[in-house]
């Protein structure tokens, strides 16, 4: 049942989104900053290690990829594309993120 993918997905964690720049592909995905987790790319989970982020941004550059997106404020998961690529800013995204454990959110 529903209650207990939500469940699940509390105790699970993403890469938080802290910051969007400007005119970049996160921009463009329409990432939310604070709210929105990436839980996965391109069918891959995300885990803790920041070499599984990076390794699928990388070997996404130049191409439109699903992600799977959790935001915190709406409790809800969407799936959107987003396209990594050099964008004339700093990084393939154009974002800042950290992972995050998703049941720590209620203390912040």
């Amino acid at each position: 049942m529903g209650g207990s993918q939500s469940n699940e997905t509390l105790e699970e964690g993403g890469f938080r989104v802290f910051k969007v720049n400007a005119g970049s592909p996160a921009e463009e995905a329409c990432l939310e900053v604070f709210f929105d987790f990436i839980m996965d790319i391109d069918g891959t989970p995300m885990d803790e290690n920041p070499a599984t982020f990076s390794s699928k941004i990388v070997e996404a550059e130049n191409r439109r990829v699903p992600i799977s997106v959790y935001n915190v404020r709406t409790q809800a998961t969407r799936s959107v594309y987003i396209s990594p690529r050099k964008w004339g800013g700093v990084g393939l995204l154009g974002a800042v993120v950290r992972y995050d454990s998703l049941s720590n959110v209620d203390n912040q």
